[in-house]
């Protein structure tokens, strides 16, 4: 929701065309990565970017930043539903979440929530992020949904 009430020209075309909702799950999940950092042992030699890592190393995997590598990201830090390239690391390599069922709702007015279509999402106040370094997540997210 805080992606789609920052870029209301994205919500727009979800609403428009709701088989972007898996597009913007997953621009979601890139954007905002969830999980930015967890630790990990190397169970062998290795490289990395050409970098040596030694079997028992430390490595500290930080997926906020991979999610926004203007090396591998068309301007990083823009919220674009028509993305080509979807292979975020939002969850590391683990199969992604399926979440889509709340964009296809909220956009259309959907079965499962019960309410009129909706025609645009707005911030009612400025939201509120956790302190953290391992997860990035809302504390409080306002949001009106405005009627059809």
């Amino acid at each position: 929701m805080w992606c789609l009430a920052q870029n209301p020209d994205s919500f727009q075309q979800l609403r428009a065309d709701p088989s972007l909702a898996r597009a913007a799950f997953d621009e979601t999940l890139r954007l905002t990565s969830p999980v930015h950092t967890f630790c990990r042992t190397a169970s062998c030699d290795t490289q990395v970017g050409g970098h040596a890592i030694p079997h028992d190393a430390k490595i500290l995997c930080v997926l906020g930043a991979a999610n926004l590598d203007p090396e591998h990201w068309t301007e990083p830090g823009r919220f674009e539903l028509t993305r080509k390239n979807r292979d975020h690391l939002a969850f590391g390599l683990h199969p992604r979440l399926r979440g889509t069922g709340g964009f296809k709702d909220r956009s259309r007015g959907g079965a499962r929530c019960h309410r009129p279509q909706v025609s645009g999402i707005e911030l009612a106040a400025t939201p509120k992020w956790r302190a953290g370094n391992a997860i990035h997540a809302l504390e409080s997210l306002p949001v009106t949904f405005l009627g059809a």
